[in-house]
């Protein structure tokens, strides 16, 4: 489309061009990203992850025998 719209600008018709994209090299920062740490900060935080869903149903269960809600409850006939 672009080449189109140029060749009518320049009244042309045998107007072309070519775009080239040439990336820069990767640096060695990202190549030791890339092979290094996504296994270990995988392992990290699923077992942060699980440590903190047990920590949360425990805190509930703690919860729960310090307080006494559910005798009350019982007791109360709810």
């Amino acid at each position: 489309m672009y080449e189109a719209i140029l060749k009518s600008a320049t009244r042309n018709p045998e107007f072309k061009f070519k775009v080239r994209n040439t990336p820069f090299p990767r640096t060695n920062s990202l190549k030791e990203r890339k092979t290094g740490t996504d296994a270990g900060a995988i392992i990290f935080v699923t077992a942060v992850t699980y440590s903190m869903i047990l920590t949360t149903i425990c805190g509930f269960c703690v919860a729960e025998r310090v307080n006494r809600l559910k005798h009350i409850q019982v007791i109360s006939g709810v």
